[in-house]
């Protein structure tokens, strides 16, 4: 079964009251999630960008509020570096009016004062954004966009072929895929005399979501047939 993992957003700011504001939104969003089918999220606040930065490395968020109003040419450097090491991320600025002359595009704008209207619009296009190019499958998350994967050994940015595989894996999720059809799938030819490039590339796989890749237990070898992908 394909699980619908929480949507980490992060916020970098020093006014509490922001923060504070976006806690009770999405505690009530949340509330909601519990009786359907609404993903639900989970905010981290931060006032130290070192210490976001080093955040973002490890637990990549799918958004980004900055509060742009204080310090603002730190805050915009940081928005940079930002997107310069997770390109898929999506940077909204919380603010009353951006600065002049920014050269750096924002994803979503929150205008100040903070209002429940304006947090909502921005959920909602990131969401409309995730569904167009992002897979989840338990705790690995696939951006096709920018074949980038994140799973509980690290992130990593992908071929398109790589990319390719993990996403047929992840749509036929539980279900015996044959080697022909992932040699027609991916590499377009239904070759099979040498199949040592379909080795290497499921050896990088396991290297990337196997707790054990010398013992996988998600993606396992079906003896004569091929391959089955399958987090419980």
């Amino acid at each position: 079964m394909i699980q619908v993992n929480a949507l980490r957003i992060l916020y970098v700011g020093h006014r509490n009251a922001i923060s504070a504001g976006l806690q009770a939104f999405f505690e009530q969003q949340n509330q909601i999630a519990a009786t359907t089918d609404t993903q639900p999220i989970t905010l981290t606040v931060m006032t130290n960008q070192k210490s976001a930065l080093r955040l973002i490395r490890a637990q990549p968020p799918a958004a980004l509020l900055v509060e742009v109003e204080q310090r603002p040419k730190s805050r915009l450097r940081f928005c940079e570096t930002v997107r310069y090491r997770l390109p898929s991320v999506f940077i909204v600025a919380v603010t009353r009016q951006l600065p002049a002359k920014s050269e750096f595009k924002f994803d979503g704008l929150i205008t100040l004062p903070l209002a429940t209207q304006k947090v909502w619009t921005t959920v909602e296009q990131l969401t409309e954004r995730r569904t167009e190019h992002q897979l989840t499958c338990g705790p690995i998350d696939l951006d096709l966009a920018t074949r980038m994967v994140v799973t509980p050994n690290g992130r990593y940015t992908m071929t398109p072929k790589q990319c390719a595989l993990l996403k047929l894996f992840i749509q036929h999720h539980g279900k015996v895929i044959k080697r022909r059809q992932i040699m027609e799938s991916v590499w377009e030819t239904s070759y099979l005399d040498d199949t040592r490039t379909l080795d290497v590339h499921i050896r990088w796989l396991r290297e990337r979501i196997e707790p054990n890749p010398s013992k996988p237990i998600y993606l396992k070898t079906v003896r004569g047939i091929g391959y089955c992908f399958k987090i419980t």
